[in-house]
């Protein structure tokens, strides 16, 4: 199934675009499963939601036999990244990601190590697969990359809360600034039943989805079998932690401000914020 010149191809540029793996079929057979279910009976917390976004994100590892999970499991796709990559592959995490028409929101230039490295693995030996549901491209806020960065190692990050107040990582736009020059970024365009192998130390983000067509994919994320974690558990919870915290100073910050904000305006009889009104509306 992978080529040599394929499996070439992903050493040097950190990703490959393996076009029609999956029957478009089937693909639609799942999206429209995925579309049918109500957000209360699967989201998890309100943080799985955006802006006019019912669902943003719904996680389908270890969840019973549906279609989608049949995909995000699928053995010739796990057999396609393991050859890529040259070790046997397992998903440790899977989900779908939705970029809604006029609402999906932004994903910040990023390695995916970032998330990864603090839970114990030893090296960066690890994989996504991003199964595109609907076709994908810059007008849908398609996945944009840099290929080769993956051979940089890790990236510094600096950490910043989302929309939905989460604790996430970016990296610095001075550092973006250096890639684009040597390494040139490249929009990935697909269509529904391509599948995206990119590896987790490359630098990936994509932007808002401002047009009217929907944007669905189904990330597996993948490690290999000689690169399990150490003390996963504590790790894991460690990181966790450092996150939950960064959220929790956040979200006090906002709340003393907000409060502060809203007790001043109730003191005054004039405006202390916004616009001022001017004289001839007076």
């Amino acid at each position: 199934m992978i080529k040599h010149k394929d499996k070439k191809f992903f050493e040097k540029n950190g990703f490959f675009l393996f076009k029609n793996f999956f029957n478009k079929k089937v693909v639609l057979k799942a999206r429209q499963w995925m579309l049918k279910q109500q957000p209360k009976k699967i989201l998890k917390t309100w943080t799985e939601t955006e802006p006019a976004v019912k669902i943003a994100v719904y996680s389908v590892l270890g969840e019973s036999k549906t279609p989608v999970n049949s995909l995000a499991n699928n053995k010739k796709m796990l057999k396609a990244a393991s050859d890529l990559i040259g070790d046997e592959v397992y998903v440790w995490h899977s989900k779908i990601n939705f970029k809604k028409a006029w609402g999906g929101t932004v994903e910040y230039f990023h390695q995916d190590r970032v998330y990864w490295q603090d839970r114990g693995y030893p090296s960066d030996k690890m994989l996504s697969c991003m199964i595109m549901m609907n076709d994908h491209d810059s007008e849908n806020a398609g996945l944009q990359i840099f290929p080769g960065t993956h051979k940089l190692g890790f990236i510094e990050h600096q950490n910043f809360i989302n929309i939905n107040s989460l604790a996430k990582f970016m990296i610095p736009p001075r550092k973006l600034d250096k890639l684009q020059n040597k390494y040139k970024k490249l929009q990935v365009e697909g269509k529904a039943g391509d599948v995206l192998f990119f590896h987790s130390s490359l630098v990936h983000g994509s932007g808002h989805n401002t047009s009217n067509k929907d944007r669905m994919i189904i990330l597996s994320q993948l490690n290999t079998k000689n690169n399990l974690p150490k003390d996963v558990n504590n790790n894991a919870i460690k990181f966790n932690l450092y996150r939950s915290k960064l959220e929790l100073e956040e979200a006090k910050r906002r709340y003393n401000w907000f409060k502060k904000k809203y007790q001043n305006q109730r003191k005054k009889n004039k405006i202390i914020y916004f616009a001022p009104i001017p004289n001839n509306e007076k």
